[in-house]
C-alpha cells in the first residue's frame, strides 16, 4: 500500500537559519553590506546606535532600490534565485557587478541582530515602499511555512524617507546584543574598513561606519596607509591566465648604517611548492600534479590572482629605529595575516585574528629559517569573481568549500610565498649584519683553534683546554645524532613518496587490465624498494663498500623516477670502460642518504631548467667516480644540466638555505655533516669547472656536486 504526504517545514527554521548561517553579528552586518553592493551603491552607512533607549542598527545606502515586484518576489523569497540567470549570475546596471549573494538567504542576517526590522527603499523614479517585521510575531504566526506568514507593504505617497534620492534603509531594533564593548566596536570597525580591499582604492564602493557617543572607542585606530609603510619588504604579485607570475620586489630598510633599498621587478614562471601529503595520498594518479611550474589548466576555474605582501621585522631593533613600537605591534596583532578578496569584496574569515588557512605558523616551526609567520606579514589576494567559479563559499559565509579549486588556490599562494621569501633572503642578512653585528662566523673547529690560540697567548690554555674538549666533544655527538636523525627523515620522505607512486602503477595496472606478469614486476618492485630502505633507517657501524655498489644502491632507491620524469641519466661508475672504483668507508647508510639527497635534488634542477626555458634538450645527469692514487682520495661527483646553484656562495650548504620551492635547506646541510664526519669534504661548483678533468659533454652546464672520500 503506497500514499503521499506533504512535506512540512516549520515556521522556526528561520530563526535557526538566521542563527546558524550566520557566524557572529560582524557577518551579519557584512551579509546587509554585500546586499548593498549587489544593488550597485557607492557609498553605504553603517550606524551602530547603542546610547539611546531603543537601541539600534541601521544600514543606509544609495544603491538602486527595490521595485515591489522586486520586494515580493525576491526579498520576500527566502532562497530565490533573483540574482542568477540561464548564463549565470546577473550583472549589475550601474557598475557591472557580479553579486556577491548567491544562495537568497543573506537577508536573514537581520535575525542575527534583533527581533524587529524595518526596510524603506525606494527605486530613480520610482515609488517608496516601506514594511516592518516582528520576527518573533511572524513566526508565531504560523506552525508552517505557508501562506498564513503575511507581511503587509506600504506606498508611502509621496516618499517620507528617500525624497530626493534613492536607495535602502534597514534598521534593526530589539537588538540581541546592544551591549558593545569597546573591543567589539573596534573589531567592528576594522571589519567594516576591511569589506572592501583597503589596499587598492575602489572608488566606486566605500562603507562607513558612525557610531555616536563612541567615537573615542576608535579614535586612535591608525592609518592603513601610515602602518603599511613601516612594511621592510613589499612584494607586489600579479599570476595571469596563463600561470605566469609578473612581480615587484621592495625593500625598504629603516635608515640605519649602510643599510639600502632596493626594487627590482621579475617575470617568470611559478614553481609549485609540493602537494600536501595528506591531499596526494587521497588523490588518484591521474589527478596528480606532475609538473614543477603552474600551468594554465590549474588555473582553471580560479583565474588570474593579484595581491600584495606587506612583511615586517618585530625584532626590539627594528621596532626602536622605527619608532612609535607599541602602535605597531598592536595594529600588527589586529591586522595581520593572508585575506581574501573576490572584484575587491572580502571573503572571510580569511586573513581574520586567528586564521591561518595557509599554515604559514607550522610551516616557520617547520622550516625557521627566513620564513614569515601569520603575526608578520599583512597580505592580500584578490580574484575575479567570473573567473573563480570552482571556488564556492560555504553556506555559514566562513570561507570557501575546500574542495580540489581550494586546494590549488591554498599551494599557488604559498608558492608565491616561497618565491618572495627566496628574494628577501639577502636583504634579511644584510638586516641581522647591520643591526645585530653578525657577520662572517667561522666554522665551529676553526673558532675552538681560534680560542685555543688566544688561550695560549694569554697563557690561560691550561685552565681552558679541558672545558673545550668537553664542549667539542659534546657538540660532536649531538651532531652525530642530528645527523642520523636527519638523513633518516629525508630517506623516510623518499620511501613514502616512491611508495606511493608505486601503489599508484598498481591501481592503474588493475584498472586497465595489464597482463599479471606486469603487475607482479611492479610488487617486486616495491618489495625491493621496501628492502632497499629499511636498513637505511638503522644506526650502523663503520663498513667498506666499493664506490661502483654505493651509487648502485642509491640509484635503485630512484629506479623509476628517471623514466617518470623523462631524465637521461648516464652513470660511469659502473661502466666497464670508464669507471674509476675505490673504497669507500663509514656509515654506509648515512653516506647513501647523503648521496640519494644530491641525486634528489639534480633530478629537480634538471628537470626545473627544462620546463622552465621549454628546452628541447632532456633533463640529464651524470655520474662520475675518479680515484687519485697520490693522494688516495677518491670523489663520486654528480653533475646535471639544471640552472646552477642560485643562492650566494657562503650560503650554500648552510641549514634552511634554499631556492627550492617547498625545500627545507637541509639536504645539502646534512651531506656536509655526513662527510666531515669521516674526514671527507662535500664540494660545490659549476658544471664548467669540472669539464676539463673529467672530460664530460657541454651539455652538462648546470652545478656539479661532489662527494671527496679519503683513504
Amino acid at each position: 500500500m503506497e500514499s503521499s504526504h506533504q512535506l512540512k517545514v516549520q515556521s522556526h527554521i528561520l530563526r535557526l537559519l538566521g542563527d546558524q548561517l550566520i557566524g557572529h553579528d560582524r557577518l551579519a552586518v557584512f551579509e546587509l553590506v554585500k546586499n548593498s553592493y549587489d544593488a550597485d551603491a557607492s557609498n553605504v552607512s553603517v550606524t551602530l546606535n547603542l546610547l539611546v533607549p531603543t537601541p539600534s542598527i541601521t544600514i543606509l545606502d544609495n544603491g538602486t532600490g527595490m521595485s515591489f515586484d522586486t520586494l515580493i518576489n525576491a526579498w520576500l523569497e527566502i532562497g530565490t534565485d533573483s540574482k542568477r540567470s540561464s548564463t549565470g549570475k546577473k550583472r549589475s546596471v550601474k557598475y557591472n557587478r557580479k553579486p556577491l549573494g548567491e544562495k537568497g538567504v543573506g537577508r536573514l542576517a537581520v535575525q542575527k541582530l534583533g527581533k524587529n526590522l524595518k526596510l524603506i527603499t525606494k527605486q530613480k523614479d520610482g515609488a517608496e515602499y516601506e514594511f516592518t517585521i516582528d520576527w518573533d510575531a511572524l513566526i508565531s504566526s504560523s506552525k508552517y511555512l505557508d501562506n498564513n506568514m503575511q507581511i503587509k507593504i506600504i506606498k508611502n505617497e509621496p516618499p517620507k524617507y528617500f525624497k530626493s534620492s534613492h536607495g535602502t534603509f534597514i534598521e534593526i531594533t530589539d537588538l540581541h546584543n546592544s551591549d558593545w564593548t569597546r573591543r567589539d566596536i573596534r573589531d567592528l570597525y576594522r571589519l567594516v574598513k576591511s569589506l572592501a580591499n583597503p589596499f587598492s582604492s575602489n572608488d566606486s564602493f566605500n562603507v562607513e561606519l558612525n557610531i555616536p557617543g563612541r567615537e573615542d572607542d576608535i579614535a586612535d585606530l591608525p592609518d592603513v596607509e601610515d602602518m603599511l609603510g613601516n612594511a621592510l619588504w613589499k612584494f607586489v604579485f600579479r599570476i595571469d591566465k596563463n600561470g605566469t607570475l609578473r612581480c615587484a620586489y621592495i625593500f625598504n630598510p629603516p635608515r640605519f648604517k649602510n643599510l639600502k633599498p632596493s626594487f627590482k621587478r621579475f617575470t617568470e614562471k611559478l614553481p609549485l611548492v609540493p602537494e600536501d601529503k595528506d591531499d596526494l595520498a587521497n588523490k588518484i594518479t591521474d589527478k596528480r600534479n606532475k609538473n614543477i611550474f603552474l600551468t594554465p589548466e590549474e588555473l582553471q576555474g580560479i583565474g588570474p590572482i593579484t595581491g600584495r605582501i606587506y612583511a615586517f621585522l618585530q625584532t626590539s631593533e627594528v621596532l626602536k629605529l622605527l619608532g612609535n613600537s607599541q602602535q605597531l605591534k598592536n595594529w600588527l596583532t589586529a591586522q595581520s595575516g593572508v585575506r581574501v578578496y573576490r572584484d575587491q569584496i572580502r571573503v572571510f574569515n580569511y586573513g581574520e585574528p586567528g586564521d591561518d588557512w595557509l599554515r604559514l605558523n607550522t610551516r616557520r616551526i617547520n622550516t625557521p629559517g627566513g620564513k614569515f609567520g601569520t603575526n608578520s606579514i599583512v597580505s592580500y589576494l584578490n580574484l575575479s569573481l567570473e573567473q573563480s567559479s570552482r571556488l564556492q563559499e560555504k553556506t555559514n559565509r566562513e570561507g570557501f568549500d575546500e574542495n580540489e579549486s581550494y586546494k590549488m588556490l591554498r599551494r599557488i599562494t604559498l608558492s608565491i610565498f616561497e618565491r618572495f621569501e627566496n628574494r628577501h633572503a639577502t636583504d634579511r642578512t644584510a638586516i641581522d649584519v647591520a643591526i645585530k653585528g653578525e657577520g662572517i662566523i667561522p666554522p665551529f673547529d676553526q673558532a675552538i683553534d681560534n680560542i685555543k690560540k688566544t688561550a695560549s697567548k694569554h697563557k690561560i690554555q691550561a685552565e681552558i683546554a679541558p672545558a673545550l674538549l668537553s664542549i667539542k666533544n659534546e657538540l660532536d655527538r649531538y651532531r652525530e645524532v642530528m645527523t642520523a636523525s636527519g638523513v633518516a627523515a629525508m630517506n623516510i620522505n623518499l620511501a613514502f613518496h616512491e611508495m606511493v607512486h608505486g601503489v599508484d602503477r598498481i591501481v592503474y595496472q588493475l584498472e586497465t587490465n595489464v597482463n599479471p606478469e606486469a603487475i607482479q614486476k611492479t610488487v617486486t618492485h616495491l618489495r625491493s624498494l621496501l628492502a632497499t630502505f629499511k636498513p637505511l633507517l638503522k644506526k650502523e657501524k663503520t663498513k667498506t663498500l666499493p664506490a661502483e655498489e654505493l651509487t648502485k644502491r642509491v640509484l635503485a632507491m630512484h629506479e623509476h623516477r628517471f623514466p617518470r620524469h623523462e631524465i637521461v641519466l648516464s652513470n660511469r661508475t659502473s661502466d666497464s670502460d670508464e669507471a674509476i672504483n675505490f673504497n669507500v668507508k663509514g656509515p654506509i647508510n648515512l653516506i647513501i642518504g647523503a648521496l640519494s639527497n644530491i641525486i634528489d635534488n639534480a633530478i629537480y634542477w634538471s628537470r626545473y631548467r627544462k620546463e622552465r626555458d621549454n628546452r628541447d634538450l632532456s633533463a640529464a645527469i651524470l655520474i662520475i667516480s675518479t680515484w687519485d692514487a697520490e693522494l688516495k682520495e677518491g670523489i663520486i661527483a654528480v653533475i646535471d644540466n639544471g640552472p646552477g646553484f642560485q643562492l650566494p656562495e657562503e650560503a650554500i650548504g648552510k641549514p634552511f638555505s634554499t631556492t627550492k620551492t617547498g625545500g627545507m635547506g637541509l639536504g645539502l646541510y646534512y651531506a656536509r655533516l655526513v662527510m666531515e664526519s669521516i674526514q671527507g669534504k662535500l664540494l660545490i661548483c659549476p658544471a664548467s669547472e669540472l669539464r676539463e678533468d673529467l672530460s664530460f659533454s657541454e651539455n652538462y652546464d648546470g652545478s656539479a656536486v661532489v662527494l671527496q672520500f679519503k683513504d
